[in-house]
């Protein structure tokens, strides 16, 4: 009997320890004073039974916190298999805020649905409890970044990038690197990068997304990195070809 116990409690775990909450976007990087910002977020359900979500934003122990001035709505979720739905986060800064980044937690934690509520006392319950570190900033602080010997190259193996690419913001940024086509206008992303205040990354480091066997790289020409959510350019760089 005691060896069946174990068992069943190994299953159990095994079937929900991965258990994860599907969520997107993963940021909020959004100018917090003036008229505050607003941003979604959508929730999936992507298991096969119904989920429970408390949701709320947990202050935190940067010198610089903005939980205080958040609202979240709505508070806790109900999802059915399959079924998505949006939580709305709304920030507004006073007037008297100092210039800067600011950061809140948002805290995403799965409980219990009251119609499946478990009666057996040796049953274990694995619950979700997702934590995730959002930014925002006062001030108008622009979005820049340097490159250091940056070269794009694109020969029959495909298009490698070398150098260095550093965030010269007062803020964190989010980038988006993408192949661009000059005539046909055509984009193609090859890839998503953060980078904190003074962060430096190392391009060869940086992991391309698959490159479609189906399109002709021979017709790009440059690469553009914007701001992601935002599309300001904020660098250039030409691609060297060698096929």
């Amino acid at each position: 009997m005691r060896l069946l116990i174990i068992l069943n409690i190994i299953v159990f775990f095994s079937t929900n320890i991965f258990a994860y909450v599907n969520i997107y976007p993963l940021s909020f990087d959004k100018r917090i004073d003036g008229m505050g910002a607003v941003k979604d977020y959508v929730l999936t359900n992507t298991t096969s039974k119904t989920v429970r979500y408390q949701v709320k934003i947990d202050k935190t122990k940067f010198e610089r916190d903005m939980s205080q001035w958040t609202e979240i709505y709505p508070a806790v979720i109900t999802l059915k298999p399959g079924q998505k739905k949006e939580v709305k986060i709304y920030t507004r800064a006073p007037k008297n805020a100092k210039v800067g980044e600011y950061k809140m937690v948002l805290n995403i934690k799965e409980i219990e649905v009251p119609s499946e509520k478990r009666t057996e006392r040796k049953k274990i319950n694995v619950f979700t409890n997702l934590k995730l570190n959002l930014y925002g900033y006062v001030g108008n602080l622009d979005s820049s970044i340097s490159l250091n010997k940056v070269e794009a190259k694109l020969d029959k193996k495909g298009l490698t990038l070398t150098g260095k690419i550093k965030n010269e913001s007062l803020r964190r940024v989010n980038l988006e690197i993408v192949a661009f086509d000059k005539k046909s206008k055509k984009e193609f992303l090859l890839a998503d990068l953060k980078l904190k205040q003074s962060e430096e990354h190392i391009l060869e480091n940086l992991k391309l997304y698959t490159q479609d066997k189906e399109q002709n790289y021979q017709n790009f020409s440059t690469i553009l990195i914007y701001e992601k959510g935002i599309g300001k350019e904020l660098g250039k760089i030409k691609i060297n070809k060698n096929l």
